[in-house]
């Protein structure tokens, strides 16, 4: 089983800086587009960087990973965690993956076991540190895998909802 550690140090862009609306002429008529904001490029930029140095020392051989994996993300911010939303930074850290082709797809990560945030060094930026395992392929298959039986609570919750009661009898 292949495990791998990354780390990011840089800063991490939140939500209100993450996209942008613009617009551009299609058929001579103006269209909405979005698009990433110049400090969210230059911070995948960095990243991409980073991921790069670092694919370098696993051979980079290795990637793209193209298998089913589980991650985890420690955040350890700049004295801002109370402050700090961390799903629209674990949305960035994972696209950047797959811009820095250490995934194939951000879709592959199947499993997050652990997500945390800590207080870094103060004054210092922001660090990620990012673990990546690759499943077996065993367990792959049990995730692919249809459900069969639903836990009582949700046959209960479906009921109530007047929803028709997959495998019910």
């Amino acid at each position: 089983m292949k495990r791998f550690r990354f780390y990011f140090v840089g800063k991490i862009p939140s939500k209100a800086n993450f996209k942008k609306i613009s617009h551009r002429r299609v058929y001579g008529e103006m269209k909405p587009f979005i698009i990433n904001s110049a400090d969210v490029l230059a911070s995948q930029r960095e990243a991409i960087f980073q991921f790069h140095i670092q694919k370098q020392k696993y051979g980079m051989e290795l990637f793209p990973i193209d298998k089913p994996v589980k991650v985890s993300f420690t955040f350890l911010l700049s004295g801002r965690v109370k402050q700090r939303d961390i799903d629209n930074a674990e949305k960035f850290i994972g696209d950047v993956l797959e811009k820095a082709e250490v995934l194939k797809r951000d879709s592959l990560i199947y499993v997050k076991e652990k997500v945390e945030k800590r207080l870094g060094i103060k004054k210092f930026e922001e660090i990620v540190i990012i673990d990546i395992e690759v499943l077996k392929d065993s367990l792959v298959k049990e995730f692919e895998k249809e459900v069969e039986n639903l836990e009582e609570g949700l046959v209960e919750f479906l009921k109530e909802l007047r929803i028709e009661v997959p495998y019910e009898g």
